[in-house]
């Protein structure tokens, strides 16, 4: 019907878009009727009530787990040993939670044969980027009446990509076809035996130099077809015009341990962990955690301990943020119900999906507060009693309204 109303409109037998490299794809769905809302809306219930159950369970194991870090940490502070001397592993201090700050210390070069590369570093990085086409889409829906008509336009562009994208899913694959691998590998080589002063670091320690800084390359490649280009390294004929297929290539090295580089100095690290001989370890603490950090450079112990704090804080607020919208879309497919009964009269849908909207707004911070608070009655009742009252005071207001209502009326 719509097509022979308006034969002219887009579709997939006559649309163009004024680019010859896109395609539009049309298809059509049937919009639900009542009957079939009502029933998603039931359903939605169902989703509802098991996103409520997932959202208590995070909330409350992360109040947990905020719990016994902060104890975790409080405990470390109280026990570690600062070491004064880095370069003999004290056999007194075997078992004990330590800090030191010391230079990191390698023995053999990290190389990368295929570009002369060689450095004394903790970490030698490549990052390789290939060119290829990318499929962008985008998607319109047009309401027209008992059906939605569904435009997707594909467009295609050229750029550079750290994996392969497949070229045989596009939805116009003639003329857009991507390599099926690198020609050159990324690749990440490890330093054995890494030390800060005179003790081994474990790989959970190492793990955390992360850090990385670019390698400037020093002579050209004798592999022909490379080119030494803005730091880094390409594979084709134009750096300027590069083509599908083409490669450009990073060197990154993290934890520099080289005397007299050209980098600078070698790079010195702040460790927390237990001394176990002449190896760093993770510590054990009695409330639960483990303790094994690292950061670069020097820190004092309160400094370290800080950072940590901080960023326990930061994790326990960001997941609780995760929990309330979790808790806010239970609510929203608890009460889709509602806004679906009401929504043939447009003034009353509008009013009603307000009221609703808000109603969900304040149980989804009620529950959660809640939910919280009983994460907290072991270790900090009067906190606990805090969240519960301010939980509650959405329900006391509204009562209160309610009942002033009431009295006017009277």
């Amino acid at each position: 019907m719509y097509r022979q109303n308006y034969p002219g409109d887009p579709g997939m037998h006559n649309m163009n878009m004024g680019d010859a490299d896109s395609t539009t794809r049309v298809s059509y769905r049937n919009n639900p009727g009542f009957l079939q809302r009502i029933s998603d809306s039931l359903m939605g219930i169902g989703v509802g009530l098991v996103l409520i159950v997932v959202a208590c369970g995070l909330l409350y194991w992360n109040e947990g787990r905020a719990v016994y870090t902060a104890h975790s940490l409080d405990e470390g502070l109280k026990v570690v040993l600062p070491l004064k001397n880095t370069d003999t592993p004290f056999k007194e201090n075997d078992g004990k939670l330590v800090h030191l700050n010391a230079q990191l210390k390698t023995k053999e070069h990290l190389t990368d044969n295929m570009y002369n590369v060689a450095i004394l570093a903790v970490k030698l990085k490549r990052e390789v980027q290939l060119y290829q086409w990318v499929e962008h889409e985008k998607r319109t829906e047009i309401n027209e009446g008992d059906k939605t008509r569904i435009e997707t336009t594909y467009s295609y562009s050229m750029e550079w990509k750290s994996e392969v994208v497949k070229s045989s899913s596009f939805a116009k694959p003639g003329g857009h076809h991507n390599p099926n691998s690198f020609a050159v590998e990324s690749v990440e080589r490890v330093a054995p035996g890494v030390r800060a002063g005179a003790f081994v670091l474990s790989k959970n320690l190492i793990d955390k130099i992360s850090v990385f800084h670019d390698v400037r390359p020093g002579k050209t490649p004798e592999h022909p077809g490379v080119k030494v280009i803005d730091g880094g390294f390409f594979h084709g004929e134009n750096p300027l015009q590069p083509k599908v297929g083409d490669l450009k290539v990073r060197l990154l090295y993290a934890g520099l341990t080289e005397e007299n580089s050209e980098y600078g100095p070698p790079d010195r690290v702040s460790i927390i962990a237990k001394q176990d001989g002449a190896y760093l370890k993770e510590y054990n603490t009695h409330a639960g955690n483990d303790l094994e950090i690292l950061y670069m450079g020097d820190l004092s112990t309160k400094e370290i301990f800080d950072r940590e704090h901080a960023s326990n804080n930061m994790m326990t607020w960001g997941i609780r943020f995760g929990g309330w919208v979790l808790m806010f879309i239970a609510f929203q497919c608890l009460t889709s119900l509602l806004t679906t009964l009401v929504d043939w009269v447009p003034l009353l849908r509008d009013l009603v999906a307000m009221s609703v909207l808000m109603m969900n707004v304040c149980l989804a911070i009620s529950l959660s507060l809640t939910v919280i608070a009983i994460g907290w009655i072991r270790y900090r009742p009067l906190l606990a009693l805090a969240l519960l009252l301010a939980a509650a005071t959405p329900l006391i207001i509204s009562k209160k309204r309610a009942s002033d209502r009431r009295s006017r009326m009277d």
